[in-house]
């Protein structure tokens, strides 16, 4: 019992008077409760044998008093080399976490105590692996993030942690959420360089300010509205903002019917995308180094924005341009032609939308002027099949997606002439090319039989149209919303993707695809007929790959019998095993 007790003229040393008032812990041994005084504590051994105890253990161990309750520091045995030694009486641990902490020596005060009621049931093991607890808060939305920085102080510090090393935020702002909200989660990620806001509230020159203030290393910013939310921003204070933000390189900014006139002036900006400008006095884009640009216009009848002087100020200021897409019912012949003069040698996709004025003149200038255009985007245009015809002629080589949708004057000729005449081509889009206007509305489909009496003989051929196209590298076809569709053949080999949504007219019985790659074919708005023929054919072909095996003879020659491969003395193919086994059936999407 002597070794159980303290002396009692034994002097306290001054240091420890220092720490006492600390309150940082007794006389007692913090591991079993004993007097320190002459004692040598029985557990150690057995805890460094044992690093990481686990929660059973650390809720039956009876402690005597709150204040043994200490998480001490005593000399632990010498480990082995390259071993970190154990950190014992901590249910959580983030020392290993691979992220800079800049508050490595807080721990020593405010986190000394350890509150064994508080601490959290993981399966018997009484610690969560730090690496496992960094994969998770790294996946979680910033609600929950902030949420979790309220569990304990070792969970904030991992919320602290993630945030400082955050590079990329994506956030919903609320419909009454206040700016300093939208603040207080931008401060606590100093490296932030890309940001997504998704706005149901209004936003205004208030929010770039924010931005600005919180974000000194932005790289991109994405600011996008909804039905309930307003852009207030004008065009002078989103050229401010520009102009401030020097690391800035990639904008887009939705609901910019606000704007009005503006100029956006920078050096490091690459990519920019505006959509829903309206009725704009003045655009002017000093960006030598711009190489992508989308303008998206509203299609209200009253919108006047210039849009020749646009096409030639893009051609003087922004001469490294390489995608230009623009979508505006204002759209012409004229314009093309400026576009045409700017002279973009690097330009290599062009997207022209909704302009119904562009004809076989402005395709004839387009080819003549851009001859390496790797996307071709005319839908919505007027022109014909000779316009296929010149866009074939000019681009055999380098075009790889074509897109003429909503092109009312173009036939199944011109789109199979496309198909042969570009061996390169991996994506076309013909949808609503191919229709009859007259069958498109609901009294024409109840009165089939009535409409197709009276329509001329000369309009049949445009009604009952077959398409047939062999193509090695076609990747994706699109023929959405062609009712004047009659007859399909395809044979694409590499063919993954095929629409056919609102093909009503398509005969099952002419149909035949040859596309043992198919993964996916939409056929909403078909017949019930038709989506059967579907699923039979691309089906049919999965099962008949995937029962094929190989067949050997007996020695006697008096039956065949199936092997599996790997007793086949036939040499076999890895690769192609390979490629069938990771096959996925195909899917016929029916909504």
């Amino acid at each position: 019992m002597e070794g159980r007790h303290s002396h009692p003229s034994t002097p306290i040393p001054d240091d420890f008077v220092q720490k006492r008032g600390k309150k940082r812990g007794s006389y007692n041994c913090g591991r079993c409760g004993l007097p320190k005084k002459g004692h040598v504590c029985d557990l150690t051994k057995e805890f460094s044998e044992v690093p990481t105890p686990t929660s059973s253990d650390a809720k039956s161990f009876v402690l005597p008093s709150p204040l043994s309750v200490v998480r001490t520091k005593p000399t632990p045995p010498l480990p082995p080399p390259r071993q970190a030694v154990p950190q014992l009486r901590r249910a959580l641990s983030f020392d290993d976490i691979g992220v800079t902490d800049d508050d490595e020596g807080e721990g020593e005060g405010e986190g000394e105590f350890l509150d064994f009621e508080s601490e959290l049931d993981l399966g018997g093991s009484g610690k969560l692996p730090a690496n496992c607890l960094w994969e998770v808060f790294k996946r979680l939305p910033p609600s929950s993030l902030l949420s979790s920085a309220k569990v304990c102080k070792g969970w904030r510090d991992v919320s602290r942690r993630i945030w400082k090393s955050a590079e990329e935020l994506r956030l919903e702002v609320p419909v009454k959420a206040q700016i300093g909200l939208v603040g207080s989660v931008l401060q606590k990620c100093p490296g932030l360089v890309k940001l997504s806001l998704r706005m149901k509230s209004d936003v205004d020159a208030t929010m770039l300010a924010c931005i600005a203030f919180s974000c000194p290393n932005l790289d991109s910013l994405e600011i996008l509205t909804s039905d309930t939310s307003v852009n207030r921003i004008t065009g002078d204070e989103l050229g401010r903002f520009v102009a401030d933000k020097r690391c800035l390189t990639n904008l887009k900014m939705e609901g910019c019917s606000n704007l009005r006139g503006f100029t956006l002036s920078s050096t490091s900006l690459s990519t920019l995308c505006l959509s829903e400008l309206f009725c704009h006095s003045k655009m002017v884009f000093n960006c030598p180094n711009l190489k992508e640009i989308s303008l998206i216009f509203s299609r209200q009848e009253n919108e006047n924005t210039d849009l020749t002087a646009m096409m030639n100020g893009l051609g003087r200021s922004c001469p490294r341009l390489q995608n230009i897409h623009v979508a505006s019912v204002r759209l012409t012949h004229a314009v093309v032609l400026a576009l045409t003069a700017a002279n973009l040698r690097g330009l290599r996709m062009l997207s022209l939308i909704l302009g119904s004025e562009i004809t076989d003149a402005s395709v004839a200038a387009i080819a003549s002027s851009y001859s390496r255009l790797e996307l071709l985007d005319l839908s919505g245009s007027s022109i014909s099949d000779s316009g296929i015809g010149m866009i074939c002629n000019v681009l055999p080589e380098t075009l790889l997606k074509l897109l003429l949708a909503l092109c009312p004057n173009i036939t199944s000729s011109g789109i199979q002439f496309a198909a042969a005449q570009l061996p390169n081509l991996e994506l076309m889009d013909c949808g609503m090319s191919i229709c009859d206007p007259d069958l498109d509305s609901p009294a024409a489909q109840e009165n089939d039989n009535v409409e197709l009496q009276r329509t001329p003989s000369s309009k049949l051929h445009l009604i009952y149209q077959k398409l047939i196209i062999k193509h090695s590298h076609l990747k994706k076809l699109s023929l959405w919303g062609c009712s004047g569709l009659d007859a399909l053949y395809l044979n694409c080999p590499e063919l993954s993707d095929l629409n056919l949504n609102s093909c009503m007219n398509l005969n099952p019985g002419r149909l035949l695809l040859q596309c043992p790659n198919l993964e996916s074919v939409h056929a909403s708005g078909c017949q019930d007929a038709l989506v059967e023929t579907l699923r039979n054919q691309v089906c049919g072909d999965f099962m008949a790959e995937d029962d094929h095996f190989p067949c050997k003879r007996l020695p006697d020659g008096s039956k065949r019998i199936r092997v599996p491969h790997s007793y086949s003395p036939q040499p076999f193919d890895d690769g192609k095993r390979k490629r069938r086994l990771s096959k996925q059936r195909c899917a016929v999407l029916v909504y």
